[in-house]
């Protein structure tokens, strides 16, 4: 079990890696809108889902390494609980192996 909620938390980290090109390059390219199109960063390698969040939203979530921006319905309950719920997404906080996994894979920890 520890072993798939690493992997769990292996996924959903890289799409946060990706998010995070996302919005550099959007925000180098901001041209007036404070918002941002994102990957949903669930556990699931197939899911393809878009997520339309404001830029101050995503910075806020981004301080915490646990937390992530997944679609409705896409919380792994063994892994991360939702403590957000929104219309688009729900924002949810990493538990066990899976939060270890995101903390070491923080793109912004120092």
């Amino acid at each position: 079990m520890e072993e798939r909620e690493r992997r769990i938390g292996r996924n959903e980290a890289l799409f946060r890696e990706v998010n995070e090109r996302i919005e550099r390059v959007s925000g180098a390219l901001r041209t007036g809108t404070d918002t941002m199109t994102i990957l949903c960063e669930c556990g699931d390698e197939s899911c393809q889902e878009h997520i339309e969040v404001s830029v101050s939203e995503y910075e806020r979530v981004r301080e915490e390494s646990t937390l992530f921006f997944v679609r409705p319905g896409h919380a792994k309950a063994k892994v991360e609980d939702v403590i957000e719920h929104h219309d688009e997404y729900d924002v949810v906080r990493k538990d066990g192996e899976a939060g270890d996994e995101a903390r070491e894979r923080d793109p912004r920890a120092d």
